[in-house]
């Protein structure tokens, strides 16, 4: 049986091959457009597996509660990441998702009352530090990032975005806890994206054309194994770690473009690479 190490590093594979894939397919679609077609899609095969495998549970208040909350936050978090992305510098907006392990280190003993090793929280902090300079596209300095969140609106939406997953995370956490990977999957990704479809409707015209919602298939392929790797490792550890090494997906997505599209490599990505690996070693081994 996979442990919570081998789910991660799984997820986060699968998570740089969805990234490549809205990529190469999401170039003639807005944002919010792709966003819906994927999880609409993730909500359909979710759906297709639960009901295959009767993974169905009974529904309590409780649940209903945890599902909404989560479903709002992650449609919240969606949108100002996909706004922030448009609007904004990367290297400047996207290193702050880096600090999504670093929310969970404070949020998950409180709500999940999950307790982490000093050395696996070191090792969240080494992945964290490795993270944000290999996401650094362009050199302005190691703490530009962190200057442009009171300079700069985009910059200041995706440290929101960071901080509502790192608080979601945990609500995952408490729902799969209540039932399983398959049928919570299928139940929050099915409200993402029925709150999302206003937005997608509105940000393209002829949203229903058969060649539009086929670029949204294989993101959702890709996005289901990540999804629910994600979730069954959840379930079987800490949640900051998990996210930690999860953050290897960044690694994963820099080779495949070293590979397949032919970027150059950055020094200080090769860099924080090394810290990443290093961080996730001493996650897996002391954590």
């Amino acid at each position: 049986m996979m442990n919570w190490f081998i789910l991660t590093l799984i997820s986060s594979i699968f998570l740089s091959l969805r990234e490549l894939s809205v990529k190469r397919a999401g170039r003639e679609l807005s944002s919010a457009y792709m966003s819906w077609g994927l999880n609409f899609f993730m909500f359909l095969i979710l759906l297709g597996i639960t009901l295959l495998f009767r993974r169905t549970v009974p529904v309590t208040g409780e649940f209903l509660k945890i599902l909404i909350l989560a479903a709002i936050l992650d449609s919240m978090a969606t949108l100002l990441y996909l706004s922030a992305i448009k609007h904004g510098n990367l290297s400047k907006t996207i290193p702050m998702l880096c600090f999504i392990p670093v929310v969970q280190l404070f949020v998950t003993p409180v709500l999940v009352k999950e307790s982490l090793s000093l050395p696996g929280m070191t090792g969240v902090i080494v992945v964290v530090a490795g993270s944000y300079l290999l996401n650094i596209q362009k050199w302005e300095g190691v703490f530009s990032p962190i200057k442009a969140i009171v300079q700069n609106k985009s910059t200041l939406m995706m440290l929101a975005t960071a901080c509502i997953w790192g608080v979601s995370s945990s609500f995952h956490k408490i729902g799969i806890t209540q039932t399983n990977p398959m049928f919570w999957g299928s139940c929050e990704i099915g409200l993402i994206s029925l709150f999302l479809f206003p937005f997608a409707i509105k940000s393209e015209k002829s949203a229903f054309s058969h060649q539009k919602i086929k670029k949204t298939i294989w993101p959702a392929l890709f996005s289901t194994i990540t999804v629910l790797s994600y979730y069954a490792a959840i379930s079987m550890g800490p949640v900051a770690y998990v996210s930690s090494v999860r953050r290897l997906a960044v690694l994963f997505t820099m080779v495949i473009g070293m590979v397949l599209l032919k970027e150059k490599a950055r020094r200080t990505g090769l860099f924080g690479g090394i810290i990443m690996i290093t961080g996730s070693v001493i996650i897996c081994l002391y954590g």
